[in-house]
């Protein structure tokens, strides 16, 4: 559903997630990473301030510097982000497309599935070697405190 991949950031609690998976193209990651865009993205500014979800097209104007035109580059045209905050902690998930954009009932497939995974992964703090390396065989980068 999200062919140019996901990064999903569970429980995060002092501004740092208890898990972090990113399948986005590794080029963009490394770039993310590399300019520190996350304390500059628009979409996870958006996702610590609400709950719910909005397209990366509706953020262009809170873009000042230019995070989201960057992402394009890469090829991550089309996106949403999802934002949850329970009693102990917050999640939020990021989701792209570069053919087109995403329709409402994918929207709500992908946050219905997010919300599942928050609550399974409540409470939890590492993950088996089992779960581990089945993730990594789906080249699904992660970390975890």
């Amino acid at each position: 559903m999200c062919p140019l991949g996901f990064a999903l950031a569970l429980h995060i609690r002092f501004n740092a997630p208890t898990f972090l998976f990113q399948t986005f193209p590794e080029n963009w990651a490394e770039a993310y990473a590399r300019n520190g865009f996350v304390i500059r993205d628009p979409a996870v500014h958006w996702a610590f301030e609400a709950t719910g979800f909005i397209r990366w097209r509706d953020l262009r104007e809170r873009d000042s510097t230019g995070v989201i035109e960057q992402s394009r580059l890469y090829g991550l045209k089309y996106g949403f982000t999802v934002s949850i905050h329970n009693d102990n902690s917050r999640s939020l998930a990021g989701f792209a497309r570069g053919d087109r954009d995403f329709l409402d009932v994918e929207i709500q497939e992908l946050m219905e599935k997010f919300q599942e995974l928050d609550v399974l992964t409540a409470g939890i703090q590492v993950l088996s070697k089992k779960d581990t390396d089945a993730l990594q065989r789906m080249s699904i980068r992660m970390t975890h405190r």
